[in-house]
């Protein structure tokens, strides 16, 4: 029989704590969201501006399945509680001599697409790539992503039946470019391709070639929600208030504490104490080693689960008037020199020419002709960077929009200081994580099965969020709420 009396406090109201609460609150436990900010959402955040709030953190929604899942186990229909819509653009590339590509969620099309840009050489190439990644991700769809034990994926039957091509497509060489370089005869394709391993915080210079997968994911489509992704936030927070979560913000908690290695109570800054039996840790599992939360962690997780640091990113969302080039949602604007960018990031540097991603959002208010923007360009984290932070603005601002002019875009009304989020930014964000968007770095061939799992040794004490299995990205970040809330659950029943 459940414990439904256990009340459960959940730390961090990130997509992950967020979907814990509705799934929990759904099965009728009693649970508190104790959130430092003043709003939901975590990274997946929004800041105001005159023609309405803009998008500063993630811009659309893949792997949709995953949330249509997560809102009918708590008999809510997606598509009734947010306005999604589906692009039929993935992405628009450009690059500095002028060539343009568009990517669809259409196989046929994607072919037709490079053909028509490089050639029916590269079409073939690029044939042979997506049908390796579509292998790839159906072999690790289930037995990885969506399983709560991650190291009994080699059982699964999925993963299995696909062991035979799974050697081929994973073999030497195991690095990501190299392996693109083997895939594409066409430089700008690997460019193109490579990038995804910043999907995940990653360079593809260091990466494994596992990460290729991730074009796949993108593959099978991505999704809009009208008025701005941070809506599902919002909304995740109004559904789980309905069901009776009490949320608290701006409130940041000091310490966890145990009793015969069990939780006990949460302390927080301001001197105030929570009692539970319960508690879920929506951040990043950084903060154990740190001793963030308490002395007592600091060797609960693992270093190999949280060094190195994954990317970091300077992040524009300001809204302005455009002239020149017809902009997709999604729009992507390489470098010519891709492995200098990377060379520069590791170094702490923000890249002289670096590589911009921009996405176009809905116009603002009515009888406006601006338009919302969020531009993100690739950054190392705090640890790593070397910028002053007095040039910190005018850096990313020259660089970023004399890049944009230069390649045949210019933005009439330029960004102020507030329209940016820095890597100092984010570390204030969420605390813990060295500025780091990502957690852990994937550079590692193995670093997708060195993250921590939802449970910890600590009884009652468990993990959420993009630096725990399966990973970053608002659909791992969810599914490792909704894999949390199914190991709460399963626990308090056997008790």
């Amino acid at each position: 029989m459940q414990k439904k009396n256990e009340h459960i406090i959940i730390v961090g109201a990130g997509i992950g704590g967020l979907v814990s609460a509705l799934l929990l609150s759904h099965q009728g436990f009693k649970v508190t969201v104790i959130e430092r900010n003043e709003q939901p959402g975590g990274k997946l955040r929004a800041l105001s501006s005159q023609e309405g709030p803009i998008d500063a953190g993630p811009t659309v929604l893949t792997l949709i399945d995953v949330f249509d899942e997560i809102f009918s186990k708590a008999n809510l229909n997606l598509f009734k509680e947010l306005d999604c819509y589906k692009e039929e653009i993935l992405a628009r590339h450009y690059w500095p001599d002028g060539k343009c590509l568009d990517l669809f969620s259409s196989h046929e099309k994607n072919l037709v697409s490079i053909e028509g840009v490089f050639g029916k050489k590269s079409a073939a190439e690029f044939d042979r790539f997506h049908r390796d990644c579509e292998t790839l991700f159906f072999a690790f769809n289930k037995s990885l992503l969506r399983n709560r034990e991650p190291m009994s994926f080699y059982a699964n039957t999925d993963f299995l039946k696909s062991v035979p091509r799974l050697i081929r497509i994973l073999g030497l060489p195991t690095n990501y470019w190299r392996k693109l370089e083997k895939y594409f005869s066409e430089p700008k394709l690997r460019q193109l391709f490579g990038r995804y391993a910043t999907y995940v915080g990653g360079s593809p210079f260091n990466s494994p070639s596992l990460l290729q997968l991730i074009w796949y994911v993108e593959f099978l489509g991505v999704w809009r929600i009208k008025g701005g992704l941070h809506n599902l936030a919002d909304r995740l927070k109004q559904l789980s208030t309905k069901k009776g979560v009490e949320f608290i913000f701006n409130k940041s908690v000091k310490k966890i504490n145990i009793k015969e290695n069990k939780v006990c109570s949460v302390d927080l800054h301001d001197g105030q104490k929570y009692k539970a039996g319960v508690i879920l840790f929506n951040g990043d599992p950084r903060n154990f080693r740190e001793g963030n939360l308490g002395e007592n962690f600091k060797s609960l997780i693992k270093g190999k689960a949280t060094e190195p640091r994954s990317l970091s990113a300077y992040v524009w969302s300001f809204a302005s008037e455009t002239k020149g080039l017809e902009l997709a949602h999604h729009n992507v604007f390489f470098s010519k020199n891709y492995k200098g960018e990377f060379d520069s990031i590791l170094a702490g540097q923000i890249a002289e020419d670096p590589t911009l991603y921009v996405c176009q959002q809905e116009e603002g208010l009515k009888n406006s002709s601006k338009n919302r923007f969020e531009i993100i360009i690739n950054a190392p984290p705090l640890s790593q960077n070397q910028i002053s932070l007095t040039k910190e603005y005018d850096l990313c601002k020259e660089r970023t929009f004399q890049k944009l002019d230069k390649m045949g875009i210019n933005f009439k009304n330029q960004p102020n200081l507030s329209d940016l989020t820095t890597p100092q930014t984010f570390e204030k964000l969420a605390p813990g994580g060295d500025g780091s968007i990502y957690g852990l770095s994937p550079q590692r061939l193995f670093s997708t099965f060195q993250r921590p799992s939802g449970k910890t040794r600590v009884k009652g004490l468990y993990l959420a969020g993009g630096g725990v299995h399966p990973g970053p990205g608002l659909p791992m970040a969810a599914l490792s709420g909704k894999h949390a809330a199914e190991m709460i659950q399963r626990d308090l029943a056997l008790t």
